[in-house]
């Protein structure tokens, strides 16, 4: 999960994309074959037919004990999705055509099979009832079971270094403790998301064809769709019976969550599916059923460069965080310089078509990635601190721990793992982050690229926002994403300015007779949007603040207060 920021690696990457993080791997890992011969259920929907669902139940002594799991592959065959956009006019819908380039036929390579691996949990409460969340990690090209393994999900993979390694050990703060959750590794080319040839004779490596987060965004929502049409299919109303047993069992309502460069992903995923439902009503022949979807949460997001590459200085040459400046003052005299160009290129890379609605032009915001990463961000290495944490000295060892477990034969075969296609080499071997899609990323200045008009787009909907902030962070801080939340032109952004922080606090320990626990930070709200700081903690909340977390995601998605992540 590391961020390229070093000015070595930013050219490696064709301008550096903003938010890519390290793939770290054990060297000791090597490819591991794994049987093909999993036992899958296979759903299909004639309204989405170049879509197809394997869907195998997952061993509850691998991760989850309290409740049902099951993992799989979204199968696309890319000439039947090009054929069926263009049967139905389906690119008019698309949020490329407004806000980015439409890059399906530049990139599409006949002869495709995308594999979209996810990995579901059932609520541990009350699968019936209890919401669904979408969970992404970022990148671009970082897995979402780095998030599931060693943040929020129901179990953490453990220290492989250690005697009587137990594989994992079960997390009581997971966030499926009152939803059920859904780890989707996305684009293909992320974890065990993988391309092959339609005809397996085909010799080489397919190439990916999503370059950009709007082609990612698509595929996104045609999940949710399947995931949604599937749900009896897929989810049991009896946690007794047969996982795969026609049930009544619906989605009542969905959210969408994730961290990092998820801040780009969530709002145009949201933006785009939300087009798609209104396609769904006005053609309710075609069988496709609206996704219920309620809120988004972005954590440690990079929706707004605009305010992030500002942020990078403020936070770096002031005390704003409690603990600054961290940089000498010739460093900050030189980013305080370099400032007025950064803007004017991230200005440019926005404004790249004279209409102000697209398509960005991919040399504008490559230029601004390079320039701005190299000028402002990259200068935390000086520190010699994490970038996402500043009281973290090093790696993040719990980034080994994942790999090391989900290279495991044993856990492949658990998971249903296709042999070969997952990892850059095509071998199946996980790595935490893909240096071939954060490249494909890179060429396209994506990092440099704006979401906020998203994020307005979904609030002026109904949807509701929460942007929360680890209060340590570097990357992503809080200054940040203050800014874009508190500047965002939306039918409540008025009010919203007008708002003070107020604290929020955890849930009282078990047994205690105090009303409320520790406070955990402080957050804003008017209406449908909320900001939130986390207090002690980092890029990784759940993982330093594992009840803070959790307590702020409760209240989120079942607080009858609409927002406000207060007690009252």
């Amino acid at each position: 999960m590391r961020l390229f920021t070093s000015v070595a690696l930013l050219g490696a990457l064709l301008g550096g994309v903003q938010a890519t993080q390290i793939p770290f791997l054990p060297k000791e890992i090597a490819p591991s074959p794994v049987s093909d011969d999993a036992t899958f259920t296979t759903l299909q929907h004639p309204a989405l037919p170049a879509h197809t669902l394997r869907i195998t139940e997952v061993d509850p002594d691998l991760c989850e004990r309290k409740a049902r799991s099951f993992s799989g592959y979204m199968d696309v065959d890319v000439d039947r999705l090009r054929e069926h956009y263009e049967r139905h006019d389906l690119y008019s819908t698309s949020i490329s055509e407004t806000h980015l380039d439409l890059d399906f036929d530049a990139k599409h390579v006949p002869g495709t099979i995308e594999h979209f691996y996810f990995w579901a949990f059932d609520s541990r409460n009350d699968p019936n009832n209890d919401p669904h969340v979408l969970w992404l990690n970022g990148g671009p090209g970082c897995s979402s079971f780095t998030g599931l393994l060693m943040e929020l999900g129901p179990c953490n993979a453990a220290d492989f270094t250690k005697k009587n390694y137990s594989g994992t050990e079960w997390n009581p703060f997971s966030f499926n403790s009152n939803a059920t959750m859904i780890f989707l590794d996305q684009p293909t080319g992320v974890g065990f998301s993988y391309v092959s040839w339609a005809d397996p004779k085909r010799k080489g490596s397919p190439p990916g064809r999503v370059y950009s987060t709007p082609a990612a965004a698509r595929d996104a929502s045609a999940f949710l769709q399947l995931l949604n049409l599937h749900a009896p299919d897929i989810f049991p109303s009896d946690s007794n019976a047969d996982i795969f047993k026609k049930s009544e069992r619906r989605i009542k309502e969905f959210h969408i969550a994730g961290e990092s460069y998820a801040g780009r992903y969530i709002p145009l995923i949201a933006a785009q599916l939300l087009r798609d439902n209104e396609e769904a009503a006005r053609h309710p022949e075609r069988g496709l059923e609206p996704v219920p979807l309620r809120s988004l949460l972005i954590g440690n997001g990079i929706t707004s460069p605009k305010a992030q590459y500002p942020a990078y200085v403020t936070w770096s040459c002031t005390n704003v965080s409690g603990a600054g400046p961290f940089l000498d003052k010739k460093t900050c005299d030189d980013m305080y310089d370099q400032l007025p160009a950064c803007s004017r290129l991230t200005e440019k890379c926005a404004n790249s078509d004279p209409s102000g609605t697209g398509p960005y032009d991919n040399l504008a915001c490559t230029t601004a990635a390079t320039f701005c990463e190299e000028a402002l961000s990259s200068k935390w290495d000086l520190t010699n601190t994490s970038i996402y944490d500043y009281e973290h000295k090093s790696n993040y060892d719990e980034e080994g721990w994942v790999a090391h477990l989900l290279n495991l034969k044993s856990t492949k075969e658990a998971l249903g793992v296709d042999k070969r296609g997952p990892g850059d080499a095509h071998d199946g071997v996980f790595i935490g982050c893909s240096d071939a899609v954060g490249e494909r990323f890179a060429t396209t200045g994506d990092g440099a690229r704006d979401s906020t008009w998203a994020v307005k787009e979904v609030l002026n909907q109904g949807i509701r926002v929460l942007a929360y902030s680890g209060g340590r962070d570097f990357i992503c801080n809080w200054v940040g994403n203050e800014e874009w939340t508190s500047n965002l032109d939306w039918v409540g952004g008025e009010e919203f300015r007008k708002r003070e922080l107020e604290p929020w606090h955890e849930v009282a320990p078990a047994g205690s007779m105090a009303s409320k626990g520790r406070l955990a930070g402080h957050f804003r709200n008017y209406a449908n949007l909320t900001f939130a700081i986390v207090d002690a903690s980092g890029h990784f909340v759940p993982h330093d603040q594992p009840v803070a977390a959790l307590t702020m995601v409760n209240r989120w998605l079942h607080s009858p207060a609409n927002g406000r992540l207060s007690e009252a």
